[in-house]
């Protein structure tokens, strides 16, 4: 189903309602048999469990707020795993401060030098800057 016609379903709906699950059973079943046969388990699975929160349901209502109920679970499982991925593929993490992040090689190759112009100051390879803080010529942090 390449293209959705929400009228042309809500009218389906009202007319027959009958009609309209066994339509929406069959788009689901042909999409669900379209999909990569290495990702169609999980997809059939996902489809099971959401036929059974609208078997179990009392209402309309009670099924969506449950179905969102497991998006919003799958959602957390799918952004653990972004963060692992995240901590494995990034270099040490920057320590941080309520003012700046900073790099501690950044710092030291700055304190060896205090010459180098404002512009370079803070470059990193993490493509961040810190930017020397000073009262009267002395370093606040």
């Amino acid at each position: 189903m390449t293209h959705f016609d929400f009228k042309e379903w809500a009218d389906l709906y009202q007319v027959d309602p009958i009609a309209f699950e066994q339509r929406r059973e069959a788009v689901l079943e042909g999409y669900v048999a379209s999909v990569d046969p290495e990702r169609r388990l999980a997809l059939e699975q996902t489809l099971f469990k959401i036929r059974m929160v609208r078997q179990r349901s009392k209402s309309p209502l009670q099924s969506a707020m449950e179905s969102s109920k497991l998006m919003w679970e799958s959602f957390g499982k799918l952004r653990e795993q972004v963060n692992k991925l995240e901590q494995e593929l990034s270099p040490a993490p920057l320590r941080q401060n309520g003012l700046r992040l900073i790099d501690s090689s950044a710092e030291q190759s700055q304190a060896e030098t205090p010459s180098a112009p404002e512009s370079e100051i803070g470059e990193t390879a993490n493509s961040a800057r810190v930017y020397r803080f000073t009262v009267s010529n002395k370093r606040a942090h």
